[in-house]
Formats: C-alpha cells, sequence, structure tokens
C-alpha cells in the first residue's frame, strides 16, 4: 500500500515538474493539494478544538466533582460530550488520513530512483547552484554534530518550531494535553534530521498551511458570531421602540377621544332627532 501511494504522488511530482522544472517548488505545490482534498477534514478538527477550548472549564468542573470516583467522573464526561455533539476522535481522524500520505512521501523521497525519473529532475532547491539537495539526509549524530553543522541543520529546527505553533494554537488548555504539546514538536525535531530534506519542507509548508487555516476558521467563526450580537442586541431596541409607538398611539387616540366633548354631544343631540 504505501508503495503504491509512493507511486502515486510519483506521478503528480513528475506531471507538476514538467511544467515548474523546480523540485522545491512541485512539493509545495503538491503539498497544496493534498491541503485543499483535506480541508474538510481539517476543518472538523479545528471545529472539534475550537468547541473543546470553549467547553474545557464545563469539563474541569466535572472532573473536580467525581475527582474521587473514575467511574462516575468517567460516565458523566461521557454523557456530557453527547449532550454537547463532542466527538474526541474528530480530531485524530485528518492525522490518521495523512499519516500514510506522510509515509507515502518519505518513501518517495528516501527510494526517488525507484518512483521517479531522476534523469530528468533536478533535485536541488536551488539548481543553479546545487545548493540544498531535497533528497539528502543530514544523518546527524552528537559525534559529528558539531563538526558537521550546515544550512541543513535549519530544516529540522523550522519543523519543530511549526509545529510547537499549530500545536499551541489547536490544543486545548489542559494540563493532560500540556506534556503533548511539548514533546510533539521535539519528537518532529528530532526524527527531521533523519528524514530527506524534501518530507521536512512537506511537513513545515502542511505546518504552515495549517495554521493559515486554523486562523481564516477562527476568524470567521467569530465574525459570525459578533455578527449574531449584533442583531440580537438590535432586536430588543427594535421590539422597545414599536412597543413605545403603540403605547404612544393608544394615548393619543384616548386622549381625543376624552377632550372632544363637542363630538360626543353632538353625537347624542342627532341620536334624539333620529328618535
Amino acid at each position: 500500500m504505501i508503495d503504491a501511494i509512493a507511486q502515486f504522488f510519483g506521478v503528480v511530482i513528475s506531471y507538476i515538474y514538467n511544467y515548474i522544472p523546480n523540485f522545491g517548488l512541485a512539493i509545495i505545490i503538491m503539498t497544496i493539494m493534498v491541503k485543499l482534498i483535506t480541508f474538510p477534514l481539517n476543518n472538523k478538527q479545528i471545529q472539534s478544538a475550537k468547541r473543546m477550548q470553549v467547553l474545557q472549564p464545563e469539563m474541569k468542573k466535572i472532573q473536580q466533582k467525581y475527582k474521587d470516583d473514575k467511574e462516575k467522573q468517567n460516565q458523566a464526561m461521557s454523557e456530557f460530550m453527547r449532550e454537547n455533539n463532542m466527538n474526541p476522535l474528530a480530531g485524530c481522524l485528518p492525522l490518521l488520513v495523512q499519516f500514510p500520505i506522510l509515509i507515502g512521501i518519505f518513501r518517495l523521497l528516501r527510494e526517488a530512483d525507484k518512483f521517479l525519473d531522476m534523469s530528468t529532475i533536478n533535485p536541488y532547491l536551488f539548481q543553479q547552484a546545487e545548493l540544498i539537495d531535497l533528497l539528502a539526509v543530514p544523518n546527524i549524530s552528537f559525534d559529528n554534530f558539531l563538526s558537521q553543522i550546515s544550512i541543513y541543520y535549519l530544516f529540522p529546527l523550522i519543523a519543530g518550531a511549526t509545529t510547537y505553533l499549530y500545536s499551541k494554537m489547536s490544543m486545548s488548555a489542559d494540563s493532560s494535553q500540556k506534556m503533548m504539546l511539548y514533546m510533539m514538536p521535539v519528537m518532529i525535531t528530532v526524527f527531521s534530521f533523519s528524514f530527506p530534506v524534501g518530507l521536512v519542507i512537506y511537513w513545515i509548508m502542511n505546518n504552515l498551511f495549517s495554521i493559515g487555516q486554523h486562523k481564516l476558521i477562527v476568524h470567521l467563526d467569530d465574525h459570525k458570531s459578533d455578527a449574531g450580537l449584533k442583531i440580537s442586541e438590535q432586536d430588543p431596541k427594535k421590539t422597545e421602540n414599536s412597543n413605545q409607538d403603540a403605547t404612544q398611539k393608544n394615548s393619543s387616540t384616548e386622549g381625543k377621544k376624552k377632550t372632544d366633548p363637542k363630538r360626543s354631544k353632538s353625537g347624542n343631540k342627532k341620536g334624539k332627532s333620529k328618535k
């Protein structure tokens, strides 16, 4: 299955490279395509994370209330999630979908000769200067870390930093997730030293697009909520004005009836003359 995924993305990159002959740009464009395909799943993940952040205080109250009884705590928590339409797996689904894609691209770049026609593809990010081979693996160890410092070390550090930024935005403030907030970026940084640079660039761009998508969705949701609040604030004023207008009209008509004795007298005279 992984070979099939690698073969598929090899065809995609080769097709992009025919029109844009830069291997780095081809990887970035492929990243955009993957993000567009997984946009609905990422949207659900962002909505779920935002909902978790909003309901976090209530969940903490439940944990404090049943802190001595784990069974009742789990039961109350599951009922709370069911009442608020919360799905804890919604945040994991995009990661499960992207994991085989990540492994497939890793296989593609690790064994490029098997899936790509490297006789027609220049693997350097800056081709004329032959700078930053996207198929290269830093292979850092404690012995050669200081002796072989190069620009390749920069990409794993950027991968870890962007992972931290996105994790901080998407994770809730729960203490149980604080460990993952720091562990995940460290793991990505360490693993990136043994990945091809092209795969690290894919991960960096994936994080940057995820951060932009998260900010966009949150901004749109906040804009909708602000619009809803403005409407709800304006409606009571309209109802109050309409009620005031109605009371003023009623009082004016009653006042006319009371302050018009001539009309009542003339009406009585007409009634007597008819008799």
